[in-house]
């Protein structure tokens, strides 16, 4: 290890290398992004979609940079993911095994137990309808809203769990990032850049001749550019400054960029920054981090547990008393779904690891091609000094 002066400005490495990487702002944000999601969806749940958006579309810059700050971390941590593991048997594997498990759990409570408890038909005739059957294909990503009879009178009827329609898109994440292994472009980071920006002029393009509605949320497409502009921060991590003024500079960049919609196209790439900033930060873990990661079960059963809240009628149905009720009932069950559920499922990750091993054995081909790894200098400020390593 080489010792000697470092005055230049750290990267996303040198914050990466400082934390052990392990940085618990990431945890935080996790944290906090789904807790600001319930809030959000206590108007939705107590007003009506309708008046809902109207209230809604008055923060759109603040509302679309949620989950593209969600897409955008998770596409940094999951190529950290992608790094260690040999081949598509570990990497889908693990993937599986961080959203089936809780995922398959989720949608069998809201069937069986909540669906049962307030749904308005006969129990028979309840588990006999086809919206209950389809309603566990849920599990494999294929999203139904709907159980039949729930919520029928609820200021946001019929619909259980609305918070889901953002599984497919991360799984079409996933898959894209697959196919980057296996063509070996995200192993090269020049050769992902040039995919980067190729992308983004055809993004920028496509909304240049697309000028319908906006939607308070950034499109589908552009949550998954956000994903890969996370990805794209990791592979250049000890490239990119780790600097407040840029983040700053990259905020004001999605604002502007979200401000009316039309130049969403050129939010994702700053958003990704903000994200990577944010959640690089390393603030001392408190018991809410340290303990285990609850924003995956916040996320699940929010949206559905203040549609219980809001079934008991106008006394509670007012948005400050939706979110004082629910936020703590979903974080309490998230508590659970952690331990009970996804911590006992990444347990299996060994067996993932063991099975990829003897496929490999027999069959190399499978593994993930990969050039000799390129030099990644971190410059860790200790006082006036650091370390390359």
């Amino acid at each position: 290890m080489h010792v000697f002066a470092n005055t230049s400005m750290p990267s996303l490495a040198d914050q990466l290398a400082l934390s052990r990487n392990r940085p618990a702002g990431f945890d935080y944000m996790r944290i906090a992004l789904a807790s600001t999601i319930i809030c959000l969806h206590g108007a939705n749940v107590t007003l009506g979609l309708g008046r809902a958006l109207e209230i809604q579309s008055t923060l759109r810059i603040g509302i679309a940079m949620i989950l593209a700050l969600f897409f955008s971390l998770s596409g940094f941590l999951v190529t950290a993911s992608l790094q260690r593991c040999k081949s598509l048997i570990s990497f889908l594997g693990l993937r599986v095994l961080r959203i089936g498990p809780a995922l398959a759990v989720e949608t069998t409570l809201s069937a069986i137990i909540i669906g049962s408890v307030f749904t308005e038909l006969p129990l028979a005739q309840y588990v006999a309808d086809p919206k209950f059957h389809a309603y566990f294909l849920n599990i494999v990503g294929d999203i139904h809203y709907e159980l039949p009879g729930v919520f029928l009178h609820n200021p946001l009827p019929d619909v259980v769990n609305a918070q889901l329609w953002t599984v497919p898109y991360e799984l079409w994440c996933y898959v894209v990032l697959a196919l980057l292994a296996v063509t070996t472009i995200c192993f090269n980071r020049v050769a992902y850049l040039v995919f980067l920006v190729v992308v983004q002029v055809a993004l920028v393009s496509y909304d240049i001749y697309r000028w319908d509605e906006v939607p308070i949320q950034l499109r589908p497409h552009l949550l998954v550019f956000c994903f890969l502009a996370g990805v794209g921060f990791y592979l250049w991590r000890d490239k990119v400054p780790f600097n407040r003024t840029v983040c700053l500079l990259a905020l004001v960049a999605c604002a502007a960029g979200m401000a009316t919609g039309r130049g969403d196209a050129l939010a994702p790439v700053p958003a990704a920054y903000v994200a990577c900033y944010l959640g690089l930060m390393n603030p001392r873990r408190s018991w809410i981090v340290s303990s285990g990661d609850y924003s995956y079960g916040l996320y699940l059963y929010g949206f559905v547990i203040q549609q219980c809240v809001a079934s008991f009628g106008p006394p509670v149905q007012h948005w400050y008393l939706n979110i004082l009720i629910s936020l703590p009932l979903a974080f309490g069950v998230a508590v659970a779904s952690w331990h009970l559920v996804e911590k006992q499922a990444l347990r299996l990750r060994g067996q993932v690891e063991t099975f990829e091993a003897a496929v490999l054995s027999r069959i190399a081909i499978v593994g993930f091609w990969r050039k000799p790894p390129e030099r990644v200098e971190l410059h860790a400020r200790l006082g006036n000094s650091s370390a390359s390593i």
